[in-house]
């Protein structure tokens, strides 16, 4: 930069999924365009991420900060009003290779703190892999040229395509920067890099109008909550669906004609449609596809984005075991380099193949492979492989039939994603991300009856946040609406896998505790109150959150939990009247 102005505030520039549009984060950008006062710029990020949440704020973090043990990132973060693992400390590539002692302690620190660490401007020839593996950021974004060289740059594609295996098997992102058409787009996405930003995935947006420069949108801060936004699993999640083993059928004299094999695809097609559960889907599949080809084994890969990988989900013939434990990257081997290239391909002699590779405890033979890429519109699901024992086994109408095979599956997988990303959005609280009432409507009464088939408790916990009109006409809506996001994650961090928790009123929430008994849910009531007193305040004039919770379990304290809720209800005004920042079991008894 080479101007002086002074920071005054931030645009926010969306961090995309390339292929469906849905942000993941923003770049902190400082305004007025071109200023140079880094605590400006951090200061005014780290505000406005907690309107952003639960998208990352991507914050720079120029050198001199990094390495200042006078300059408290945790603390400035934590009076501002933000949460940690909503930060993406953001620095150069030539600051991190030059980091000391200290700015790699401060690096660490920050880390434990909960904060994401994103390294800038990676250029593909020069990247430092000692240096991605030793700081292990969350997020790696590349130099804005790369977009532009990937059109007639066969070297660039092969940079890149090692890059996103690099990076994603330590766990990172890639993020594209500088994309300013859909062939960019489409170019890098189809080399397997998920994210990006740039004008043609969306422009900067500012609050205030007089920090706006060209080509920034100025928007509202209730903006933000009519955006739909990713939220990033923590590092290492993925795909954790296991392989399904399923035996082959009996081959012998099996001849399926055109006439045949047209109609068992227009049923397969109407009953795959109708399906919304994708493992169904994926074994529907493989039984249609074994019914119609005679092969000697066969196996449905999904593709993990995040890990780079092709996953086995899908398996059958002998050997085939092998495949539980082979991690293939998405563009390794045959089944890989089928993946990359996006058309349904007859290998007619695996071993004779540049890409072949072997499955463990498997030897190399005589075979042919059909495999098939499952391409639904711009969504690349994954990957059917078909093998046959001997050389050039398949023929091209057999070629054409693992294609339309293919096609149908990839579309239903694709439907049940999408149908399952519909009924999570129903189900979903726009503002906190927790679930809202239509869950609990629809699903108390099968908890309640699932709890009274095994024999054991429901606990519930109303809690209520305790003086929370002041926040709104104190410090106005966008402070209540930030400080509602922060109880729902503060409420997340403390539920045991399979616990639930519902925003069940404007300043209330409800947490449902399968299996649970009196002295659990008061555990959990006292680690809420916990995670509470951690949050920022917010308002710096205004007293921590604190809330008021009420005790109930099911059956005791009610024949349904509709009445079990109500008991809770009344215990939580019994702590609110007492002055509230408490928890209280409730004294009802069911009228069972």
């Amino acid at each position: 930069m080479t101007s002086t102005g002074v920071c005054a505030g931030v645009a926010l520039q969306p961090v995309m999924d390339i292929i469906d549009r849905v942000a993941i984060g923003y770049v902190a950008l400082g305004r007025p365009e071109g200023c140079s006062e880094s605590v400006g710029v951090i200061d005014a990020a780290i505000t406005v991420a907690q309107h952003a949440g639960p998208a990352v704020v991507f914050v720079p973090l120029p050198e001199e900060l990094l390495a200042s043990s006078q300059f408290d990132l945790r603390e400035r973060v934590r009076t501002l009003g933000a949460i940690p693992h909503e930060i993406a400390w953001t620095v150069q590539d030539t600051t991190a290779a030059k980091l000391g002692d200290l700015g790699a302690a401060r690096v660490q620190e920050l880390r434990e703190a909960g904060f994401r660490l994103a390294v800038e401007d990676a250029s593909l020839a020069l990247l430092d892999r000692s240096l991605v593996a030793a700081l292990r950021p969350d997020f790696v974004f590349l130099d804005r040229r790369v977009p532009g060289r990937l059109a007639d740059d066969d070297i660039a594609k092969a940079e890149l395509a090692a890059t996103v295996a690099f990076v994603a098997r330590l766990g990172g992102r890639l993020i594209a920067r500088g994309i300013t058409d859909s062939a960019e787009a489409l170019a890098v996405a189809g080399l397997g890099v998920q994210y990006g930003v740039g004008s043609y995935l969306g422009a900067p947006v500012v609050l205030e109008s007089s920090l706006a420069a060209p080509g920034d949108e100025v928007i509202a801060e209730t903006w933000f909550r009519g955006r739909d936004v990713r939220i990033i699993e923590e590092r290492g999640a993925a795909l954790e669906a296991p392989l399904v083993l399923t035996a082959l059928p009996v081959r012998d004299g099996m001849v399926v004609d055109g006439r045949t094999f047209a109609r068992l695809l227009g049923e397969a097609a109407r009953a795959l449609q109708a399906e919304h559960d994708a493992d169904r889907i994926l074994r529907m599949s493989a039984e249609l596809i074994l019914q119609v080809m005679p092969v000697d084994r066969l196996a449905i890969f999904e593709a993990d984005w995040q890990k780079n990988l092709l996953v086995p989900r899908i398996a059958a013939g002998p050997g085939m075991e092998g495949l539980a434990g082979m991690e293939t990257s998405l563009n390794g081997g045959i089944t890989g380099w089928a993946f990359a290239r996006g058309l349904p391909y007859n290998c007619a002699d695996t071993d004779t193949h540049p890409a072949a590779s072997t499955i463990p405890g498997t030897e190399r033979m005589a075979e042919s492979l059909l495999a098939v890429p499952l391409v639904a519109g711009d969504h690349r699901m994954g990957m059917l492989d078909l093998w046959r024992d001997g050389l050039n086994r398949f023929d091209e109408e057999e070629l054409e039939r693992g294609a339309l095979l293919g096609y149908i599956l990839a579309a239903a997988w694709r439907n049940a994603d999408l149908y399952a990303e519909l009924e999570r959005r129903a189900f979903t609280d726009g503002l906190t991300g927790l679930l809202n009432i239509r869950w609990w409507n629809e699903i108390a009464p099968r908890e309640a009856a699932q709890s009274i088939r095994a024999g054991t408790e429901i606990g519930i916990l109303l809690a209520d946040l305790d003086d929370f009109k002041r926040i709104n006409d104190l410090a106005g809506h966008a402070a209540g609406d930030a400080a509602l996001r922060n109880v729902a994650r503060a409420l997340r961090l403390v539920m045991r896998q399979g616990d639930a928790v519902v925003r069940y009123g404007g300043e209330e929430f409800l947490i449902m505790l399968p299996n649970s008994n009196i002295d659990g849910g008061l555990r959990v009531a006292e680690a809420i109150r916990a995670a509470l007193a951690d949050l920022p305040r917010p308002a710096p004039d205004l007293p921590r959150v604190t809330a008021s919770i009420g005790l109930a379990l099911f059956p005791q304290h009610g024949r349904n939990l509709d009445e079990v809720a109500r008991a809770a209800d009344q215990a939580m005004y019994e702590v609110k009247r007492a002055g509230g920042d408490g928890a209280l079991l409730t004294r009802s008894a069911s009228a069972a």
